[in-house]
């Protein structure tokens, strides 16, 4: 991040001189990340953006356009249907890039280019910093397509990066937010399952959210788009429902907001995750306000990521090595 632009050292600005699209490939945590990137891609850069499960992708007989960029995104670059499906696009003619966190990896090295997201070790089998690497290069580089084509103004460029330098103070854990997770998380360790809802960016989140806490404390969970739970998830709504709301005050509160009341006034447990304090929670962990999403979502990242840790431990499950998982998936 420079003063004034995003520059990727390791990329040629003529890869994406001539896409007029960009289809991303990805498993678990990274199709998450990946989710979160299409807005960003079509909100700052002004570019389509499918985003696709690599498992399903290689058997759907996809129709692929060689002005298409095709995006792998895997933490370790050695997931195996994420590699095939990169393999496919390149029978295609299609120019890739790769986002990783190993180097010399076989996405890497099968990739056009590459960007590395520099995460360090992650010896918990649950993404969690990955995640948030992934997402902020891919942020990144939404902002970089944007400068390439020149469909960002200055402005828009200059509340982007400050919003990016602020980033980090967003992903800070401190004793109260922690000692607050660790005594709310008592509630939660037995019910029915739980909704993690949210609208728009947050919705990749709430994906992410439930995958962390089925992940490790073998709780069933679920992450929907918070619009879509009176299309038939509602009907599942009682006191043994677990329900957490994602409600940044920087993208559509009010609408979501209507969403959790209409969950509340069927009973439903409700944990809020907002700047703005919510009368029918039953529990409620303040944010900070930012007029960007970003930073709220970073923010309420962390919190998600801590109700899982803390209702793990609760549980008496291994958090770094939950059962039935490995951390690089290098089979079909």
């Amino acid at each position: 991040v420079l003063e004034d632009k995003i520059d990727f050292e390791e990329l040629d600005p003529a890869l994406f001189e001539t896409i007029s699209n960009i289809k991303i490939c990805a498993c678990g945590t990274s199709y998450h990340s990946a989710l979160t990137s299409a807005y960003l891609f079509e909100r700052i850069a002004k570019i389509p953006c499918q985003v696709e499960i690599a498992s399903e992708f290689r058997y759907k007989e996809p129709l692929l356009r060689e002005d298409t960029l095709f995006i792998t995104i895997s933490q370790s670059g050695e997931t195996a249907d994420t590699l095939e499906a990169l393999k496919m696009a390149k029978r295609a003619g299609l120019s890739s890039l790769s986002i990783c966190n190993v180097d010399n990896s076989s996405i890497v090295r099968e990739s056009n280019a590459a960007i590395l997201t520099r995460a360090g070790i992650e010896k918990g089998v649950a993404s969690t910093k990955a995640f948030a690497t992934q997402t902020m290069v891919l942020w990144m580089l939404a902002i970089y397509v944007a400068q390439v084509k020149k469909t960002i103004d200055q402005s828009l460029l200059d509340s982007e990066l400050l919003a990016m330098r602020q980033t980090p103070k967003s992903l800070l854990v401190n004793d109260k937010l922690h000692s607050k997770m660790t005594r709310l998380s008592k509630r939660y360790l037995h019910g029915h399952g739980f909704f993690f809802i949210g609208r728009d960016l947050f919705f990749p989140l709430a994906l992410e959210g439930a995958l962390k806490l089925k992940e490790i404390s073998y709780l069933h969970a679920e992450g929907y788009p918070s619009g879509e739970m009176k299309h038939g998830p509602i009907a599942l709504a009682d006191s043994e429902l677990f329900t957490v709301a994602l409600m940044p005050k920087s993208l559509h509160y009010e609408k979501i907001k209507s969403n959790v009341e209409e969950l509340c006034a069927r009973d439903a447990t409700l944990l809020a995750i907002s700047p703005e304090p919510f009368e029918l929670a039953d529990d409620f962990v303040k944010t900070h306000y930012d007029s960007h999403p970003m930073l709220e979502f970073f923010e309420m990242m962390v919190v998600t990521q801590l109700l899982a840790l803390e209702v793990s431990i609760r549980l008496g499950n291994d958090v770094d090595m939950p059962r039935n998982l490995a951390k690089s998936v290098t089979v079909e």
